[in-house]
Parts: structure tokens; sequence; C-alpha cells
């Protein structure tokens, strides 16, 4: 079900969801989300941006073909929104908090497929430096447990 309901969203008009949510709502929370793992210790490093360029270029840019009224890719809406918590300094902490919010509104907002690929890009961020930090580990299974994903 979770692959049919993905080719469903996907099918849908150029920026609508069907529960009226914007791709570019989506991607900027998603933008936000993936920052907060990146900042979770306090400091982003250039191997964690360039993981997010290379996720949203391999797999979500790829999958998602739709384009906004000004012709933006709306899957670049992740890179609009990593670069403005970041220019604006945000902490992880509220960064992360704009995405629980979001999907606490819209819990059914992410097909399986697509949460998967969530959980798939914030580990790839965390682990960009080498290892993941006990910060990235406690805030990737607060992901988890946010988007009804587990282990085993």
């Amino acid at each position: 079900m979770a692959e049919n309901e993905h080719e469903t969203n996907k099918n849908m008009g150029p920026s609508e969801r069907a529960n009226g949510t914007t791709y570019e709502d989506q991607y900027r929370s998603l933008g936000y989300l993936f920052y907060s793992i990146a900042a979770c210790d306090r400091s982003i490093i250039q191997a964690e941006i360039n993981i997010l360029k290379e996720m949203t270029a391999r797999h979500w840019l790829v999958e998602d073909r739709n384009y906004d009224e000004l012709g933006i890719e709306s899957a670049r809406y992740i890179d609009i929104a990593f670069d403005q918590a970041l220019e604006q300094r945000l902490s992880s902490k509220d960064a992360y908090g704009r995405f629980v919010e979001d999907q606490l509104r819209e819990p059914r907002r992410f097909d399986g497929w697509t949460k998967r690929l969530i959980l798939r890009t914030a580990v790839e961020i965390a682990k960009a430096s080498g290892s993941m930090n006990h910060a990235e580990a406690t805030r990737i299974g607060d992901l988890q447990k946010l988007l009804g994903l587990f282990n085993g």
C-alpha cells in the first residue's frame, strides 16, 4: 500500500499533495529536519552539507520531478530551508521542533517509502563526519519514533 500511496502522491498536481499541503511546505519541513541532524553537535561541517546535496540530487530530485510556479524543482526546497536555517543560526532543537510541529499537524503527510528515505537521509548526514555521535543518535531515535519506523 505504501508504494501505491507514493505513486498516487507523485501524480498529484504540480505542487499539491492529497492533503492540501504543498510539496514546497513538505520539503521545507525536511530541510529543517536535516539541518537539525547536522546541527545536533552545535557545528555543521562541509561533509554534512555535501551529503545533504548528494542525497537530494540522487534520491529526492529523482523521485519527485515537480516544479513550483517559478520553475524550481520542489525537492530543492530541502536545500533552501537548510540554507535558511544555517543563515539564521537556528538551534538544532528549534529546527527539529518545526519539523515535529508539521508532522504532528499532518501525521500522514509522508508515505512509508518517503519515511524510509527521510530516515536514510538523516542517518547519512549523521555519519558524514565518520561516525554518529550521541546527540545525532538520540535525534534519529526520536525521528524513528515520530515517523513510526522501528527496527526489527
